[in-house]
Order: C-alpha cells, then sequence, then structure tokens
C-alpha cells in the first residue's frame, strides 16, 4: 500500500482528524492571545512585573510537552487526557511568544511616538 492508497482509503478518517486539530488550536490561539496580549500592554511600562510575567512564560515554555501534559492531567477540572487538558497545554506554549511580542512591540512603539513629540516640541 502506498501513501495515496492510504490517504484515499482513510480520507474520513484524516479530515475529521484534521478538522479536530484545527479546532484545537483556533481555540487555544484565541484563548492566549485574549490573555496574552492585555496582559502585555498592562505589563509594558512595569518593569518588576514585566520581568516576573515573562520569566513565569519562560519557564513553561521549558517544560517538554509530555511532562506538562503529565502535570496537567491529574489536575481537579482538566482531569484525564482530552480536549480541555490540550487546550490548556496550547495556551500555556503560545503565551511567551504572545506576552513577549506585545511587550516588546509596545515598547518600540512608545519609543517612536516619545521621538517623535520631541522632535515637534
Amino acid at each position: 500500500m502506498n501513501l495515496l492508497d492510504f490517504f484515499s482509503s482513510h480520507r474520513a478518517e484524516i479530515m475529521q482528524a484534521t478538522l479536530a486539530h484545527l479546532f484545537l488550536v483556533v481555540v487555544s490561539m484565541a484563548i492566549a492571545v485574549a490573555i496574552g496580549v492585555p496582559l502585555g500592554m498592562i505589563l509594558v511600562n512595569r518593569a518588576r512585573s514585566r520581568a516576573m510575567a515573562l520569566g513565569f512564560a519562560s519557564i513553561l515554555q521549558t517544560i517538554p510537552s509530555l511532562a506538562l501534559f503529565g502535570f496537567l492531567i491529574p489536575l481537579p477540572f482538566l482531569g484525564g487526557i482530552g480536549t480541555r487538558t490540550a487546550i490548556v497545554a496550547l495556551v500555556l506554549y503560545a503565551l511567551l511568544p504572545i506576552l513577549r511580542n506585545t511587550v516588546v512591540d509596545l515598547r518600540i512603539l512608545i519609543r517612536r511616538c516619545w521621538k517623535r513629540r520631541k522632535r515637534w516640541a
């Protein structure tokens, strides 16, 4: 059986798995953006809080995915292997890049605005 035969004979299963994957990604990214962008906006001018939040997100990023699932499975309200656990893990992994990019981009934007303001004054 070659690859094309496999895809044609398992088309329904592949499509179902692809749609489930897309659902997990879209939901987890929406939640991560809803958390990361406002948090980044709050932390832009708070150096100590920003360092703590980015440090915590960096620590979460270093945990291997299988170990993170191992930590999340026994937690109440998440328990077991399923959609909720996967979404929480994906949100935790997505937080660092979203938070860091929001903070860095806003700090650059603020600097540019101050430079323009000084130039016009």
